[in-house]
């Protein structure tokens, strides 16, 4: 599989999204978990209750973008945030280092 970022950006307030994915989470976790989804959300940052509410990211393993965006769908999430998903190479500095030394 391979990985991918997501950019999240808010449709909605602050409120209505945290909201959202306080009620949604848990059972897309659930469902992911128990490979009832195309793909996996692997991380989450989410800024919002820092202050910054302009972004969320999200690292994904699908086999392809379509993937990540049904999952999201699947759970009524579209409605609260926008998707930008690209394919990334992770690069792991702890074993670079490891690598390096």
């Amino acid at each position: 599989m391979a990985k991918y970022i997501a950019l999240h950006t808010l449709k909605k307030s602050v409120e209505e999204v945290s909201k959202a994915l306080n009620e949604g989470a848990p059972e897309m976790a659930r469902a992911m978990a128990a490979g009832e989804t195309p793909c996996k959300c692997l991380k989450t940052w989410n800024p919002l209750p820092h202050g910054r509410t302009d972004y969320m990211f999200c690292l994904w393993e699908a086999d392809k973008p379509e993937d990540v965006e049904a999952t999201i769908k699947t759970f009524g999430l579209l409605e609260y945030f926008t998707l930008d998903s690209m394919q990334v190479d992770e690069i792991d500095w702890e074993q670079l280092a490891k690598a390096g030394g």
